[in-house]
């Protein structure tokens, strides 16, 4: 009896602890993975058009001053909305959504990932920073991330970040909500 009682109470005084999802990405993601980027919708929208109507050389050129002007800033990682849309892109469910991100933030690598080959040119691969972390933590971060961000990648050609079609880069913009 005394047994039932005190794993009882152990599992209450654990849930009471527990964190949330949002407490751990502020807690150990959000110092380099920011909830925005560098740019805000208007100037994403003008950035929008300025590639479509670029030649390929002047796109190439836009993308190099991006690349500087990430190299300036705080910037460490890609943004996290970003991330979770990009993840949710590749990974078609909640589960697998999940299940990615526990390991991935525990074992990251180059070769698992789904970056794009800019990201990594720019941030490398992330820390292990779930190491750190109980599983719980590792669990309840992976399915905020996943329900914090709504939307995807894109569905249409205005509204596609940088994807890889014939060996060229095509690149737009991606619309960011959060709830």
């Amino acid at each position: 009896m005394k047994k039932i009682l005190l794993t009882t109470i152990l599992l209450l005084l654990t849930s009471l602890y527990a964190s949330s999802g949002e407490d751990v990405y502020k807690a150990k993601c959000v110092s380099c993975h920011k909830m925005q980027g560098m740019m805000d919708t208007a100037q994403k929208q003008e950035m929008r058009k300025k590639m479509q109507n670029a030649t390929q050389q002047g796109r190439m050129a836009m993308r190099e001053k991006m690349m500087q002007k990430m190299q300036s800033n705080d910037m460490k990682a890609p943004p996290m909305p970003m991330v979770s849309k990009r993840l949710k892109m590749k990974l078609k469910t909640r589960e697998a959504f999940i299940g990615f991100v526990e390991d991935y933030i525990q074992n990251p690598s180059q070769e698992k990932g789904f970056c794009m080959p800019m990201a990594y040119k720019r941030f490398g691969v992330m820390p292990p920073v779930g190491k750190v972390l109980t599983q719980e933590q590792r669990r309840v971060v992976a399915a905020w991330l996943y329900d914090e961000f709504k939307g995807e990648w894109g569905t249409s050609k205005g509204d596609k970040m940088c994807e890889m079609r014939n060996k060229s880069m095509k690149c737009g913009a991606v619309k960011i909500q959060t709830h």
